[in-house]
């Protein structure tokens, strides 16, 4: 690619003397001549001027490209000029591998330009500053794009606008209208004046600013590709990685090459380069983009398409039914439990970053308004006890993930396989034995025990607390309550407790200002539940 490069301080452009002085150690007695490529920045462009005409009086023969290819800055920003950013990497590994192949300095010197002033070459940028929470990544569930610019420049420059859009899908339209677009018709993008014809080449870069993940980038990456198949252009490269990095910034910028204005520019970019940081290169078929294909994925089996498709898969009924009154009842007090376990999200997240990833509250909300949409769109069974925990385990399974939603998902399995076994009348002693059958799962699957400072602890100390009162022969209800206030306060004695298995062991000399939380959010969930159960004996009272 380059024979050299020249570095100024972290976001100002190179000295004078340092340019000059690396063209005088390359060029003195070099009949080609050096050809300069310069983001276009005005620091750049007058210190590499500068230094241009001075190394031309030295007798060096010097040519300069100036690459603009920001598209945020055209139009509507009269008299300010298109600003340097990813796609000059595009240019750097066109003309080294000019250089490489023996094409003179006029010649490549004039391919690189016929680029960039006909407009075959544009970067559109999204990006902020960090710091940032883990809600504020652009490929989250949890989409916060209130610090996110378009027009994040590499130096850090603060963007042209603020989006707020509210998907990642949103976010890459703005992006590939802005992109590919000259003016958008009000009609279809079809009749819209194009930067890139329908049907041609390009090839297409998504630099990572820095401080985004791997899958962050994946997911971005693979939208973009679906979008620029629906503006009908045929993707030929594509590049990924960490190629143009801003210090402290999170985002990408995104960049096209029109590849159709010259057959050979394919074979510059496939030239091969010993470039550490130059990626390998992708093909559209290679990442399952193939340009004659369905964009929708292939899904082989029944499983996997339920899923998929957002529907729950089919299950049949075992164990005793209920009316549909104690149905509806049971359905008011799951709702319950999902609406606390979300209101108490941010709360759960403040305690988990103590000890945690601080995602605990959001991942039990995530699964909570799974259920509460599932029973709002009337796709639980609420008159059998087993198809119903059945149902919400899977929506665990699906929607939550990691050790919560695993444990979660084996509880109420275990809860539901309880019911499906039940011939006779469900009992408050049915209830008993289901949840010991839950905490029995937790303890095995979890490898934890009493005491061991997790969701199992208050869930084991209102399973002594409903047998001892039912074996007391109190009323039902009030056992329930009582097994709650032992739930509740098991879970503050968490904040107490010396934490001895699993990650949570690494943090057994610490001294805790929260309770667990993934204690305390049983407490949450069965007070709620225990409220939804005293409202059904409210309504009985009243018929």
């Amino acid at each position: 690619m380059l024979t050299a490069a020249i570095y100024g301080n972290i976001s100002s452009a190179p000295p004078v003397n340092s340019i000059l002085r690396v063209i005088e150690e390359i060029g003195t007695d070099y009949s080609p001549g050096v050809l300069l490529i310069v983001p276009n920045y005005s620091g750049h462009r007058i210190n590499f001027g500068i230094a241009k005409l001075r190394a031309e009086s030295m007798g060096i023969y010097v040519k300069m490209v100036i690459v603009g290819d920001d598209v945020c800055i055209e139009n509507d920003y009269t008299g300010i000029e298109k600003r340097g950013l990813a796609g000059i990497l595009f240019i750097n590994k066109i003309a080294g591998a000019m250089a490489e192949n023996g094409e003179n300095l006029e010649s490549i010197n004039n391919v690189c330009n016929r680029i960039i002033n006909n407009g075959e070459i544009a970067t559109i940028s999204i990006g902020m500053k960090l710091s940032f929470s883990y809600e504020e990544n652009l490929c989250s569930r949890n989409d916060s794009f209130t610090k996110i610019k378009i027009g994040y420049g590499v130096h850090g420059e603060v963007g042209v606008f603020t989006i707020n859009k509210t998907s990642i899908e949103d976010v890459t339209t703005l992006l590939m209208n802005k992109l590919i677009l000259l003016s958008q018709s009000s009609e279809e993008k079809k009749n819209s004046i194009r930067r890139f014809p329908v049907g041609h080449n390009v090839a297409v870069m998504v630099n990572n600013l820095g401080a985004s993940n791997q899958i962050e980038c994946n997911v971005f990456t693979v939208e973009v590709l679906k979008q620029l198949k629906d503006f009908d252009l045929l993707v030929q490269r594509i590049y990924t990685g960490h190629l143009m990095t801003s210090l402290d910034s999170y985002g990408f910028q995104v960049s096209l090459l029109n590849l159709s204005i010259d057959p050979d520019l394919i074979k510059y970019l496939d030239s091969p380069t010993s470039a550490p940081a130059w990626p390998k290169v992708l093909t559209a078929e290679m990442v399952g983009f193939e340009q004659s294909h369905d964009l929708k994925p292939s899904i082989p089996t029944k499983y996997c398409r339920d899923y998929c498709n957002g529907s729950l898969p089919h299950v049949k009924p075992q164990g005793t039914m209920l009316d549909n009154r104690s149905g509806q009842v049971l359905l008011i007090c799951i709702s319950f439990a999902c609406e606390a376990l979300i209101v108490c999200a941010e709360q759960l997240n403040t305690m988990d970053k103590e000890s945690g990833d601080g995602d605990c509250g959001t991942t039990l909300a995530r699964g909570a308004n799974a259920i509460k949409n599932a029973i709002k769109e009337s796709k639980l069974n609420s008159t059998n006890l087993f198809v119903i925990f059945t149902q919400i385990s899977c929506i665990i399974e699906k929607e939550m993930g990691g050790l919560q939603g695993g444990l979660y998902s084996l509880f109420f399995h275990a809860v539901a396989k309880t019911f499906g076994e039940t011939v006779d009348q469900i009992t408050s002693r049915t209830w008993l034995n289901a949840l010991i059958a839950g905490n029995k799962v937790i303890s095995e699957f979890g490898k934890v025990s009493f005491g061991d400072r997790t969701m199992l602890d208050p869930l084991m100390a209102a399973q002594n607390v409903l047998s001892s009162t039912l074996d007391a022969k109190m009323h039902p209800i009030q056992a329930f309550g009582e097994a709650v206030k032992a739930a509740e306060q098991c879970a503050i004695q968490t904040l107490y407790t010396r934490a001895l298995r699993g990650r949570a062991s690494l943090l057994k000399s610490k001294t805790f200002k929260y309770p667990d939380p993934g204690a305390h959010a049983i407490g949450i969930w069965m007070r709620a539940s225990y409220e939804g159960v005293k409202l059904k004996l409210i309504c009985q009272c009243e018929l």
